[in-house]
């Protein structure tokens, strides 16, 4: 079992988040490995890790649209706010937590089945007539994510929230 209050399922969502969040990492730091391969990762981390969250009041329904709903939750969670440093910080942490929302909507994004015909790391698109594939393609996400300050602490916020999970989910 998880930290006190953690339900079995929660646990379960968060030791897979992270499994997937620790290759992200890794793939994110080797320049050799395409990086489809990093985004699919972080994608699924920040879906389970979603997930983890949601299954606190019980079973959830499948759905690839969790992160961003996490992360709304956050910003009336005290003790995540805490947890993250940032003690009597509302505005701040508000304001980070609303930052993040259009990087989390891309990254959820990712997901074929909410891609469409759009780039995915996961298949050649579009579904029907693939003209396109995930290792040859350079996503705009990494770019963000990789080369700019708000991408950098965005990431950072995830290296964070999955640090201290067990004290707030």
């Amino acid at each position: 079992m998880g930290a006190p209050g953690m339900t079995e399922p929660q646990r379960l969502f968060l030791v897979q988040a992270r499994s997937d969040f620790n290759i992200f990492d890794m793939f994110k730091k080797q320049e050799s490995i395409p990086r489809c391969h990093a985004l699919y990762h972080l994608q699924i981390a920040t879906e389970l890790l979603g997930k983890a969250y949601a299954w606190r009041n019980g079973p959830t329904k499948l759905t690839h649209r969790a992160f961003v709903k996490f992360l709304k939750s956050l910003s009336s969670n005290p003790k995540a706010r805490e947890q993250l440093g940032y003690q009597g910080q509302n505005e701040s942490w508000t304001h980070l937590l609303r930052k993040s929302k259009p990087l989390a909507e891309q990254i959820e994004d990712l997901a074929p089945a909410l891609a469409g015909d759009n780039p995915n790391p996961e298949y050649p698109w579009p579904p029907d007539a693939p003209t396109g594939t995930p290792v040859e393609f350079e996503f705009p996400i990494w770019t963000q994510l990789a080369e700019t300050a708000h991408g950098r602490q965005f990431l950072k916020l995830i290296t964070d929230l999955f640090s201290v999970a067990e004290l707030y989910l």
